[in-house]
């Protein structure tokens, strides 16, 4: 008996729902699927980076903080009499008995973008712009003390821990990325900018100021430095160029200014006092300024 093929009364290949519907509920599931892998990843971060010791802290960051120079568009300085000068700074700054077995490593950057930022196991970045900018060793205190609030929460680990997962998953799946193993460190920062979240950010103002207040006995003109780039912004929103970094990684709104407000006022922290002048030279290399009058 022969073979006889079945006849096919319907088109199989055609769907009876809306091609459209279809995608909107690959595209949804797609979404929903990423969410959740990434609040995954979330939760493993945060239960990984407690279990990290000094030591692994610290080498995270040694393997990491080459590839923040070029992120902040400049490169190190490794011989300048004002890392000395900040970093001396930094450790009257740090709370007592805080980071002891993570040393603080201060990188100076001579970069024209305005910026600071911590990285992990003690890697601390300035750029140059930034010195330029501030008027007062207060206001340069506060951001020192806001940095060292991030290391202290281990901040830069957190934020970097799920950019690097997400990112080797890419690799893994093959979405586009191709590169080496500095290259997913490279890509990872570039992802994060290191960007912290709120509760994050309103942590690392309170250690700050309370490092300014331990310090100088006082927090006035702390924040001095936000107040004025701020004002800078607002007239100048789209063209100022050189500001936009520091905001864009710390955006220090009024809330949070206010929220500093509250916390003096509940800890009793005095916010009123002398200011406290940076050194002559601050903006120079090596405090050396190029004081020769112009050639005639």
């Amino acid at each position: 008996m022969g073979f006889k093929p079945k006849a096919i009364t319907e088109e199989v290949n055609i769907s009876k729902v809306n091609p459209l519907v279809d995608f909107a509920r690959l595209l949804g599931a797609i979404v929903v699927l990423t969410l959740v892998i990434y609040f995954i990843l979330g939760l493993a971060v945060d239960w990984v980076v407690p279990q990290l010791g000094p030591e692994q802290d610290i080498w995270i960051g040694e393997t990491l903080a080459p590839a923040v120079a070029p992120q902040l568009g400049g490169e190190v300085l490794e011989e300048d009499t004002r890392q000395l000068y900040l970093s001396e700074l930094l450790e009257e700054l740090r709370h007592p008995g805080d980071l002891e077995e993570v040393p603080i490593t201060l990188n100076l950057i001579d970069s024209e973008v305005v910026n600071a930022a911590a990285l992990a196991g003690g890697q601390l970045f300035v750029t140059t712009a930034f010195l330029e900018e501030v008027e007062s060793e207060n206001e340069l205190a506060f951001v020192l003390g806001h940095e060292l609030g991030h290391l202290s929460a281990r901040d830069g680990l957190r934020s970097l821990g799920r950019g690097i997962f997400v990112l080797l998953g890419s690799f893994v799946l093959n979405l586009g990325h191709e590169g080496t193993g500095p290259d997913v460190i490279g890509y990872t920062l570039n992802l994060n900018r290191l960007n912290y979240s709120r509760s994050q950010e309103y942590a690392a103002d309170e250690y700050g100021l309370e490092s300014v207040v331990g310090h100088y006995g006082h927090g006035a003109h702390s924040l001095d430095f936000f107040e004025r780039l701020a004002a800078r912004k607002e007239a100048f929103p789209e063209g100022l160029v050189r500001a936009s970094e520091y905001f864009q990684t710390h955006p220090l709104t009024e809330n949070r200014i206010e929220h500093l407000d509250a916390i003096a006022h509940e800890k009793g922290w005095p916010m009123t006092g002398e200011t406290t002048p940076v050194p002559s030279g601050l903006a120079c290399a090596n405090f050396e300024c190029n004081e020769s009058p112009p050639d005639s």
